[in-house]
């Protein structure tokens, strides 16, 4: 429920002369006709929304005076103090005690008007983001008699703000009639709600008969602003922009009833903030005749687009989390230090969001903005062979000859805070069989194990067509460490990161290794957004390496491997001919794991 603390605001010049009136003052004769009485006050009452809002002030100004009014504002280094002095007709200081409501009274004398409400957020709090709100407006045509509802919120704003981009048509600071503006007014919501007024599965945000400028229903109300309140913030993420910019180019795009980048009426956007409209609205389009990147949007970049929705969601969460465990720090110098902290923290995850973004998108460019859609599954089954029976029956992958009881063993040295560390990596192929989909996966162990402590058990599952083809069809990675002090020592699972099936939460296999690969192709090998997203580039197939467990020359296959989750981070992987895997190269250190030893079975 919201609650309201009533301000009044009596008309000193209408009382002094009613005063007057009543005591003949000024004038004895006693046969005039009496003054009319004064219109009664009108009780005006609302709710600050972007979900909930506490404090902040509101301002009251006429249509005449706002245009002026908000010009200074816009200017101001105080953005309070001069909509203070912009001569509103009256202002409301928003207590602790008034939660998300307000209640005012204003002359009678008004009716017929058009009020502009503006919010002035300082000191303002949103209780369901835990941040400051965006400075935010509402409008509304005064009657002259009884109670109005009147509420302010993300919607309302932008409804207000494009009534009065065209409250002033000539410049000359004379608004349209109260006519006009009410027409201009309902013009406005309509078309704010065809562009804003849905949720993200396409339902509308106000019942039928509700609207955001009047509805008395809070829970509606706070429902509706929070999701638009969501994207606001997601927005600003992409480019670390004040909610106030993304608020003013979304109101701005609203205002032909549909999110286009288009601009039909004047909102005196400066160029930097008319071009973000256009991102905006690339941003949160879904229609395959979307442009983005400037090509249509396919599966590919809509998965992107929604995925970056999503990061930013997550970075908003974190950081309402975070803030909550630093309020419960009590010394002062640690919870300022925390917040510091956190600060620090949600730009950086804003940053890598937007990097993930990037680099999706490029990956949707190399594949053509395709859908990832893998001949593999219950449909595939008789496309694939029985692994058990590859190098017997079955000829194995050339690149990635994936034989039962074969065991390789690859090595890398590298410096860490000044010390030497050794990773060892043994891999079996075992003859297990996992079935995945309908399709048999061969179970291929990898244990990792390092001087420092650290390790990890992997199993991955592997299949092969009747093409030779060598497909992943997931993984179950443990993480594995020791910890000083235990006793006995022994390496826990800390994580399981990573892992991976086909089939299961939306994942899907991808094709590992081809057997006649291609220079150029760019092949997905796995998909699980957020989790599994590798990938690589055919560089050669005729290229040269060595170690001491094989070697090739002019016969090697090269790939370049990376993920989309770890911008600009890369790996070149050679595969020598009969053997497999030979040397994974990570070209900005130099550092090299390689194979030194190789056991097939007899």
């Amino acid at each position: 429920m919201s609650s309201y603390a009533s301000i009044g605001n009596l008309c000193v010049a209408t009382m002094a002369a009613l005063v007057l009136a009543a005591c003949g003052g000024g004038d004895n004769d006693s046969s005039r006709a009496p003054s009319p009485e004064p219109p009664a006050p009108v009780a005006v009452r609302g709710i600050v929304s972007d979900g909930p809002v506490a404090g902040g002030s509101l301002f009251v100004f006429t249509a005449r005076e706002v245009i002026a009014a908000m010009a200074a504002a816009a200017g101001a280094d105080d953005r309070r103090a001069a909509l203070a002095g912009a001569a509103p007709v009256l202002t409301v200081a928003r207590q602790p005690n008034d939660g998300d409501g307000f209640a005012f009274e204003v002359s009678g004398e008004l009716g017929g008007q058009a009020l502009f409400l503006v919010l002035d957020i300082t000191d303002a709090e949103d209780v369901e983001f835990r941040d400051t709100p965006p400075n935010m407006e509402s409008i509304a045509i005064l009657r002259g008699f009884g109670a109005q509802t009147v509420n302010v919120s993300p919607h309302t704003t932008a409804i207000a703000r494009i009534v009065r981009a065209e409250l002033d048509p000539d410049g000359d600071g004379t608004p349209i009639a109260a006519a006009a503006i009410e027409s201009a007014l309902r013009a406005a919501e309509l078309n704010v709600l065809e562009a804003l007024g849905k949720d993200e599965d396409g339902e509308d945000l106000f019942a039928s008969g509700e609207s955001p400028l009047d509805t008395d229903d809070a829970e509606l109300l706070h429902t509706a602003s929070g999701v638009l309140g969501l994207h606001i913030r997601a927005l600003a993420g992409l480019d670390d922009l004040d909610l106030d910019d993304v608020l003013a180019a979304l109101s701005a795009d609203a205002s032909d009833g549909q999110v286009d980048g288009e601009i039909p009426v004047d909102f005196d956007l400066d160029a930097d903030a008319a071009e973000r409209v256009g991102d905006f609205a690339a941003f949160l389009k879904r229609d395959d005749d979307d442009d983005y990147r400037g090509h249509g949007i396919g599966a590919c970049s809509r998965s992107a687009v929604t995925l970056r929705k999503a990061c930013a969601v997550d970075v908003i969460d974190d950081l309402l989390e975070g803030r909550g465990i630093c309020a419960g720090i009590a010394d002062d110098e640690e919870r300022e230090a925390c917040r510091e902290d956190l600060a620090g923290a949600h730009q950086d995850a804003h940053e890598e969001c937007h990097e993930v973004f990037e680099a999706r998108l490029d990956v949707c460019d190399a594949l053509d903005d395709a859908p990832h859609e893998p001949a593999f599954g219950p449909a595939f089954a008789a496309s694939f062979v029985d692994p058990r029976e590859i190098g017997d029956t079955v000829e194995p992958n050339a690149f990635f000859p994936l034989i039962p009881g074969s065991e390789r063993v690859y090595e890398k040295t590298f410096v860490e805070d000044g010390e030497t560390i050794t990773e060892t990596l043994t891999t079996t192929v075992t003859d297990e069989i996992k079935l995945i989909e309908g399709i048999p996966c061969l179970v291929v162990r990898d244990v990792e194990e390092s001087s420092e402590g650290s390790g990890e058990d992997t199993d991955d599952w592997f299949a092969q067509d009747v093409d030779g083809n060598v497909w992943y069809c997931g993984e179950i990675s443990r993480e594995l460490e020791t910890f000083d002090g235990d006793d006995p020592e022994e390496a826990e699972i800390v994580s399981v990161d990573g892992s991976w099936k086909a089939g299961r939460d939306g994942a899907e296999a991808g094709m590992l290794i081809p057997a006649a690969p291609n220079v150029g192709d760019v092949i997905r090998q796995e998909l699980l957004y957020g989790d599994a997203e590798d990938v690589i580039e055919i560089l050669a197939i005729d290229a040269t390496e060595s170690a001491p467990g094989g070697s090739c020359a002019g016969t090697c296959l090269k790939t370049r491997d990376f993920s989309p989750l770890e911008p600009g981070n890369e790996e070149n992987k050679f595969y020598a001919p009969g053997i497999g895997l030979i040397v994974e190269l990570d070209p900005a250190s130099g550092e090299r794991l390689e194979l030194i030893d190789l056991n097939l079975p007899l």
